[in-house]
């Protein structure tokens, strides 16, 4: 019997999760429902003998599924009719974490192997699994990880790992491309969204379902940005603002921030308040200021 948490009703995602059909012979990563139902599939196919609890709401894979809603209903994958467009960055940087983790999966035998189908049209992105280097080992690995004995966070580093091999290959594509049909602030947006997982992956956030819904909802624009200034709600447009400004950071001076923040949270005690310590980084004010002497020490401790 498939669970989940009953809190899901509530939720856009509700929908999706009921109403994907399961992959059978073919999967088409250019349907967002195929691409729900093999993160449904993947969820489902982890929690052996309950070990993200027996509604799995403990398991690191709600984050994706999360994100993949999110970029299908604010237009950020070309989606017309439950299609992808393969040219759409988002869409691309999507496959990246969805068919190279069901490809992991597939070799440590947690799932099915099926054919997936190649893109509908030609694209400027490449979606052959060796276009994608080294990242189909790392989610075998979390996959295999996984199935066996460990305890939550050293999974949720395994999972990091694969995320992170996979978006630097997308990171890395993405730069001095046209961002037509997007405007150029959208895409601008993606590439800092980008370097901003490169935190998430040194702190090893939870991307469980508790987590996602307490922190990681109602934070992201709910539309394409434009060449003009996009008026969102004040958390949305905070956030905005700090991955535009990721984007636009140096290369030398990110992977400098990079280290130091990697050093911050070398400790479960700073893990442990990543989202204080992460305003405190990016959001520095009065009322933060007991957190950034914290976060400091975090930095200097030997």
């Amino acid at each position: 019997m498939v669970t989940h948490p009953i809190e899901l009703a509530g939720l856009d995602l509700f929908e999706v999760w009921t109403s994907a059909q399961p992959l059978n012979e073919v999967f088409d990563p250019f349907r967002f429902s195929h691409r729900m139902a093999a993160y449904r599939e993947m969820i489902d196919a982890t929690n052996r003998d309950d070990q993200f609890g027996p509604d799995n709401r403990r398991n690191p894979m709600w984050g994706l599924m999360f994100q993949h809603q999110w970029q299908f209903s604010s237009g950020r994958l070309g989606c017309h009719d439950d299609r992808i467009d393969p040219d759409s960055p988002w869409g691309y940087g999507n496959y990246a974490l969805c068919v190279i983790p069901w490809l992991g999966a597939t070799a440590a035998g947690v799932v099915p192997e099926i054919a997936i189908a190649p893109p509908p049209a030609p694209s400027r992105f490449g979606y052959r699994p060796e276009d994608f280097g080294s990242a189909v080992g790392d989610w075998r690995s979390y996959f295999e990880m996984v199935m066996g004995d460990t305890d939550n966070e050293t999974v949720r580093f395994a999972l990091w790992k694969a995320h992170k091999t996979s978006l630097d290959i997308v990171a890395e594509n993405l730069v001095g491309i046209d961002p037509a049909p997007f405007a150029h602030a959208e895409l601008e947006f993606l590439r800092g969204w980008c370097r901003m997982v490169d935190y998430l992956w040194a702190a090893a956030w939870r991307t469980d379902f508790d987590f996602m819904t307490e922190y990681g909802l109602d934070i992201l624009p709910d539309r394409l940005l434009g060449p003009n200034a996009e008026r969102f709600p004040t958390k949305v447009h905070h956030n905005v603002r700090n991955v535009v400004a990721l984007a636009r950071t140096p290369r030398w001076r990110h992977r400098l921030n990079l280290r130091m923040w990697q050093r911050v949270m070398r400790t479960k005690a700073a893990r442990d308040e990543v989202v204080t310590m992460l305003d405190a980084l990016f959001n520095p004010n009065p009322g933060n200021a007991a957190a950034r002497r914290r976060m400091l020490g975090y930095l200097l401790r030997y």
